[in-house]
């Protein structure tokens, strides 16, 4: 199963996905705050979450997952929000010029191209031994604030719980796949999200190895932020997708 969550029956659809190791629930304090005129629907990746015994763990499989989840949905106006390793996901579907496509919303996203991960990050994702301890560090290790009780424990167990597969197939090789002359130049309205103390994936990063593939694309940086944005700033984060959605300009003009 790759929908987990599927509220309300509103224009336009936000479409969200997690960041490696986590699941839909990454945006519970996100999903509590956005307007109820939206269409709200949370997909899990391969091997995480509900999707837990989903299998296809490369950029190709997980793009054919997304885009079949949208189109069983028959969703025909969508915002699709993509964190971490899933913004990949969100610019090669986009690359696809899918009808339904409105605009993209890349959280701290991994670039088209490899992305660049130091050797340490590697031997600790390729080492990763689902514990509790190695979970907590895991998350420890993304972010730049401290988050709420309830996240925090969350994640830590969707970190443990992730198909040992599919977590491994990240850092193993999906990481450095190379899908920048794919996406080539996206000519969608699109909004990258990064927080200035993100570890992983920095507004350096974006600049060098983002910006240039999104021709509509806006970069915005948030101060003392980490890589977890749905989870350090859910309250931010709702209200800056509800206004991408439209959500204040249709009460002015009510």
């Amino acid at each position: 199963m790759m929908i987990a969550m599927d509220r309300g029956q509103g224009a336009p659809a936000l479409v969200l996905m997690h960041f490696f190791g986590s699941s839909h629930r990454e945006w519970d304090g996100v999903v509590s705050r956005l307007d109820d005129s939206l269409r709200v629907v949370t997909l899990d990746m391969p091997g995480f979450g509900t999707a837990h015994d989903v299998e296809g763990y490369d950029v190709a499989a997980m793009t054919r997952h997304v885009q079949d989840a949208i189109e069983r949905l028959a969703l025909d106006n969508v915002i699709l929000v993509g964190h971490s390793f899933s913004g990949r996901i969100a610019m090669t579907l986009a690359a696809q010029q899918p009808a339904w496509l409105q605009s993209l919303v890349l959280v701290a996203p991994a670039p088209p191209g490899p992305q660049p991960v130091s050797e340490e990050e590697l031997e600790f994702q390729l080492g990763f031994d689902f514990s509790v301890e190695s979970a907590r560090e895991f998350i420890d290790g993304a972010i730049g604030v401290d988050i709420a009780p309830d996240l925090y424990e969350q994640a830590v167990e969707d970190a443990m719980t992730a198909h040992p597969a599919a977590w491994r197939a990240w850092p193993a090789a999906t990481y450095a796949e190379d899908w920048a002359e794919v996406v080539g130049i996206l000519n969608v309205p699109a909004w990258v999200l990064v927080g200035d103390r993100d570890p992983s994936l920095p507004p350096s990063v974006q600049r060098e190895a983002v910006m240039p593939h999104l021709a509509r694309g806006s970069l915005e940086v948030y101060e003392g932020m980490g890589h977890l944005l749905p989870m350090e700033m859910p309250e931010q984060l709702a209200a800056r997708l509800n206004a991408i959605a439209g959500v204040d300009e249709v009460r002015r003009g009510a």
